[in-house]
């Protein structure tokens, strides 16, 4: 080749990418791999501010191993670390210009390192004080950050006076990571323990760290060797391939010096003692095929270590190969597929199983680990030859390792050219002919009917949307809640009673939220909390309970101290419907309000009022003033009166809570052997995919009853697919009488229903005679009228209704007398009209479907839906 029509630049270009690709901070199996450190100012000082440091690291497979992490930085101005906690400078430097209060460090330039395990307890943080260990993000992250606090004086104690640190240098522990300037982003927002309220930081920066292999080391550390169960020759690590700088003091493996005292010890510059080698590193990965099924092959790895000095925590060891998206089964290691990007599933993280084999020892007898793999072949990419059973990359503690020349893998002894696969047939429509005419009337016929059947299903679905969007009840016309804001010497007493006679807020309970109309903040709450705190930087001094322009409150949980508590307060949000007990149907708590005024005149209504219970739903009007409230002392001699009350009425609707029914009923009677099921999909079947057989292991693990944060129901697979089934079977009949009894089963894995509720209409409920284990109490929202009852569970026995599983239902029976001028058993009228559970309507069976008498004339009508299908039948084959 003629190398002189090449410009001396192209080759200095292709020279120094090959030198400096891998100093590259981009790892493309972890393209978003990074450590974040985060600096949130939660409090201003004097002379400064409280910091909290935390450092997170993102990188899915490379932690920071002992001696742990060093952060060093430069100060912008001359501050001062007053204090630390979790972590110390390691110099204090020259703070001889103080008198009193010496500062924990005067450096202009301070190097922090963690505290380690065990310092007393007023000097830890939370996930300080594990000696600078952080785990990877992809093996634990709950256990990837690594948190301290710092006191920082002559700073500046406002957003606008304080300087951000600069020229920070991270260690993990040695070389490797680059950082960048750093950034203000928004402020942090912290969660309470209990998760239901968040704070803010006053102000917020981060520093993003990442990490080069070349910076790190200008060798590698680690080298890859391979075998095969068809191959007797072994393809070693490649020679010198971790350098050979370390040849003169490293110690053959058969030398009387390994055993010396003294000889594992690791020195303060980690300096590593390599046992003799040809590749001389101090990590060697085995990559054996071991055998070749008739649809899976097996793969041995072996991870050796060499270096004398050094026990390796929390080791990850990462490949990549195609096969790796159809991983059977790893034995002895942890396994975790990597997906950097969707389309590709061909890299994996192993890494030790813990208190087994997460710690790889020094070099010696006990210093290896393996594993084996089964993998499922793809017939279609499967082979054993020009080495595709060995790996494409391998990395061991996120740096990666020398791979052996590709002309040296293990090959088949007789390797013969890949098989090709037989054609496959493929129809081609477009050879098909059609009459030009046929394809005109065809196209006019289904244009027509597509029009049709739009406008059909448009105006079906506007009626379906507008009759259950009412936030109206026509069993509970009045049900409602009510909120009620009394101003007592200028702090509100807020009060929520629930109106509702069948409907109650179960747990997690109600959240309320609103708008302010002016800049009013809340000082300080009783009975209740806000859940954000939101940007209060603006105050000196005392700090205000929440600064949010819109607030969301909820109910503080049984049992908070005595001085945070209210009348009615602290249930968890739980409120019990009117009709079921209307002493717990009241919720209360007191705000102190700031900044809104002090008398009738200045005091503007807080607006857009939103209430969730515990899910959307309600739709809550404007606030309303109304006389003020007044209030009886309590030994009845007294009245006091509120110097300001207003009024919010938030009102219910079935289809803004949910768009599917959440419940179904079923039939059954004694005198018809057939059970009328609850209908197809009833309640959607939008969790299909993730439901449990009843009859499946996976109903029997441990924590399958444990809710979610998000309330997201594990359904048991049925048909209906709903979370209650509600079955009312036509037990018996006598001569004056007639008996039915009614089950409630629920299928959800994740929810027990306290306080339940269960509401039938029936003309013949106005002779309910005996209730048998349910409480019953007729609901009459009209005077004339007496046919709807509520059921609900008997106190301590059965009015918590469990999850799905062999405990998961409630029944009783209901002995009603016979009106003879209505009773009958025909056409279907043994069964309710209207059936709700917790107060949402339940899906019934079609009324062609109920169990009819055996004789009857209207066993089997023809049904209007079978009509119009028959119909559309005969439309579409009329073309």
């Amino acid at each position: 080749m003629d190398f002189d029509r090449f410009s001396s630049p192209f080759f200095f270009a292709v020279f120094f990418f090959l030198v400096f690709s891998r100093a590259e901070a981009y790892d493309y199996l972890d393209p978003t791999g990074n450590l974040t450190l985060k600096w949130d100012v939660i409090s201003w000082t004097p002379d400064g501010y409280v910091a909290v440091v935390t450092m997170t690291n993102f990188q899915m497979y490379r932690h920071i191993m002992s001696p742990g992490w060093t952060l060093r930085w430069t100060w912008a101005k001359k501050e001062v670390i007053w204090s630390m906690v979790g972590a110390q400078a390691t110099e204090q430097g020259d703070c001889s210009k103080f008198r009193g209060n010496i500062p924990h460090s005067c450096e202009k330039n301070p190097t922090v390192v963690d505290l380690l395990p065990g310092v007393p307890y007023n000097q830890q943080i939370s996930n300080c004080c594990k000696g600078g260990v952080v785990s990877s993000w992809g093996q634990d992250p709950s256990a990837a950050v690594s948190s301290f606090q710092l006191s920082v004086g002559r700073s500046g104690s406002t957003n606008k006076t304080v300087r951000l640190p600069k020229n920070f240098t991270l260690l993990g522990p040695g070389l490797g990571y680059s950082c960048s300037q750093a950034k203000i982003v928004p402020p942090t927002v912290f969660l309470t323990s209990d998760g239901r309220r968040t704070t803010q930081a006053m102000m917020t920066w981060n520093v993003t760290c990442t990490y080069s292999q070349m910076l790190a080391s200008r060798n590698p550390t680690c080298c890859v060797s391979m075998s095969s169960f068809y191959n007797s020759t072994i393809t070693p690590c490649r020679t010198c391939a971790c350098g050979c700088q370390n040849n003169s003091t490293c110690v053959p493996s058969d030398s009387t010096i390994q055993s010396v005292v003294g000889l594992n010890t690791a020195t303060k510059d980690n300096t590593p003692l390599v046992q003799c080698t040809q590749h001389n590193c101090p990590i060697r990965v085995h990559w054996h095929v071991k055998l070749n099924y008739m649809e899976y092959w097996r793969v041995k790895i072996s991870v050796t270590n060499f270096n004398y000095r050094l026990n390796y925590t929390q080791w990850t060891l990462v490949a990549q190969h195609p096969n790796l998206n159809n991983i059977t089964q790893v034995f002895s290691f942890a396994y975790k597929p990597l997906l950097p990007y969707i389309s590709a599933n061909d890299s994996g993280m192993f890494y030790g199983v813990k208190f087994f084999n997460d710690i790889l020892m020094e070099a010696g007898p006990d210093g290896n680990i393996q594993t084996e793999l089964i993998l499922q072949k793809d017939k279609n990419t499967f082979t054993l030859n020009k080495g595709w059973a060995f790996p494409r990359k391998v990395y061991f503690n996120g740096d990666e390792c020398m791979m052996p020349l590709p002309d040296d893998y293990p090959y088949l002894p007789n390797s013969a050219p890949k098989n090709v696969i037989g054609d496959d047939w493929s129809g081609d429509l477009d050879t098909m002919e059609f009459d030009e005419s046929a394809k005109d009337c065809y196209q006019s016929l289904q244009r027509s009917l597509l029009a049709e059947m739009k406008f059909i299903f448009l105006t079906a679905l506007v009626f379906v949307m507008v009759s259950r969007a009412a936030a109206y009840d026509p069993l509970d016309p009045n049900g409602n809640i009510t909120i009620k804001w009394d101003v007592m010497s200028w702090t509100p007493d807020v009060t929520m009673s629930n109106f509702q006679m069948y409907r109650h807020i179960i747990s997690p309970g109600w959240t309320l939220s609103w708008s302010w109309a002016k800049k009013e903040v809340l000082w300080s709450m009783v009975g209740a909390q806000t859940t954000e705190q939101g940007d209060c930087s603006k105050f000196k001094g005392n700090i205000p309970h929440c600064c949010k322009k819109t607030p969301t409150v909820v109910d503080l949980l049984p049992g908070v101290p005595y001085n945070q508590q209210f009348s009615n307060c602290c249930k968890g949000g739980v409120m019990a419907a009117w009709g079921q007990d209307p002493t717990a149907s009241v919720s209360a708590f007191q705000v102190s309000v700031g900044l809104a005024g002090t008398s009738n005149k200045t005091v503007k209504l807080p607006k857009n009022f939103t209430l969730l219970g515990p899910g959307p739903g309600y739709t809550c009007g404007p606030a309303k003033i109304v006389p003020s409230t007044v209030f009886l002392t309590p030994d009845r001699r007294r009245k006091t009166q509120a110097l300001m009350t207003w009024n919010v009425t938030c009102t219910y609707s079935q289809f803004l809570a949910s768009k599917n029914p959440t419940c179904c009923v079923s039939f059954s009677s004694f005198y018809n052997e057939t059970i009328t099921p609850c209908p197809t999909c009833a309640c959607g079947c939008q969790n299909k995919n993730s439901c449990v057989k009843s009859n499946s292991k996976e109903s029997h693990k441990k924590g399958i009853n444990t809710p979610k944060k998000d309330n997201t129901p594990l359904l048991q697979c049925t048909h209906h697919m709903c979370p209650i089934r509600v079955h009312w079977h036509v037990k018996v009949n006598y001569r004056d009488y007639w008996r039915a009894k009614v089950a409630v089963t629920n299928f959800n894995y994740r929810m027990n229903y306290t306080e339940w509720t269960l509401v039938v209409q029936h003309p013949n409920l106005n002779n309910v005679t005996r209730v048998f284990s349910f409480d019953y109490k007729p609901l009459v929202p009209y005077e004339s009228i007496n046919d709807t009852g509520m059921f609900y569970g008997m106190k301590f026995y059965n009015d918590l209704l469990m999850e799905a599983g062999p405990f998961g239902n409630v029944q009783s029976e209901v002995l009603l007398q016979k009106d003879k001028n209505t009773f009958s058993l025909k056409q279907g009228w043994a069964f309710p009209r209207k059936v709700y559970f917790n107060g949402d309507e339940c899906m019934l069976p079609p009324p062609d479907t109920y169990p009819y008498l055996p004789n009857s004339a209207y066993a089997n009508p023809t049904s209007i839906l079978s009509m119009a299908a028959s119909l559309l039948f005969i439309l579409l084959s009329m073309g």
